[in-house]
């Protein structure tokens, strides 16, 4: 039995337009799954890729933070798909500003993207989810270690860390499993403000004991992992995948 086979699962992730998301969107279908692409962009090229390995997919349009979008998500996977195996909740923004004087409105756009969106997405597919299940939500290690500048982000993803675990602890006994995946500085369009400034990448990079940025690629492997039979016994877990970015702080 391969333990990584997801070859009859229908996986919903969110903010897979492009980037992290558009990586794990890949590779569950490479795995096997059939995928919903979601984001509040168009996608570029996430579809192209799904259907050249071979495996369904559809795009829908959705704002996270908003309960009727969010609800309309999950009415269209059932309407194609019948079911929900896989909910990646990984759609999320970075805010940059010091609490002293960040905007109201800032902080609540990234508390109602990074954290409400989670919520009302693991809501609404749950009562699609059955035994076997994975919840499987995009931290960072900013909800592990604070940074100045990124008090709205590092709260939010906090926030999903431990959402993560006691959700983990409210459906475990349904046999639905909910972990965390927790990325460094992976190159993506968001990233692109500390990726493509050469001062400011050499700064970061002498903390990472791999000497390199992350790729999408390398969030998908173990998105893959606890979308898996190969996890079946993980659950309110965090997986760090940061390049050995923490360990050396």
């Amino acid at each position: 039995m391969d333990l990584f086979d997801l070859t009859g699962k229908v996986a919903i992730v969110t903010g897979a337009a492009r980037g992290i998301g558009q990586g794990i969107a890949v590779e569950l279908a490479r795995a096997g799954a059939d995928v919903v692409v979601s984001d509040v962009i168009p996608e570029e090229g996430t579809i192209n890729k799904i259907e050249k390995l071979k495996r369904k997919a559809i795009y829908v349009k959705a704002d996270i933070s908003s309960k009727m979008e969010v609800e309309n998500l999950i009415k269209e996977t059932i309407k194609q798909f019948k079911k929900i195996d896989i909910l990646v909740n990984n759609a999320g923004i970075f805010i940059a500003g010091n609490v002293s004087d960040l905007p109201e409105e800032k902080w609540e756009k990234t508390m109602d993207i990074n954290l409400k969106g989670p919520f009302l997405c693991s809501q609404a597919a749950l009562k699609y989810m059955k035994k076997g299940a994975s919840i499987i939500n995009i931290s960072s290690v900013a909800g592990i270690e604070g940074s100045a500048g990124g008090a709205a982000y590092c709260a939010s993803k906090g926030g999903i860390r431990l959402f993560t675990k006691a959700l983990a602890a409210e459906v475990g006994p349904l046999g639905i499993r909910v972990n965390s995946i927790h990325p460094g500085l992976i190159d993506t369009p968001m990233t692109a403000a500390f990726t493509k400034d050469k001062k400011v990448l050499e700064g970061m990079m002498s903390k990472f004991l791999l000497k390199r940025v992350g790729k999408p690629v390398d969030i998908a492997g173990p998105a893959v992992f606890l979308a898996s039979d190969a996890s079946a016994y993980m659950t309110g877990s965090e997986i760090v995948v940061d390049g050995g970015w923490i360990a050396a702080l």
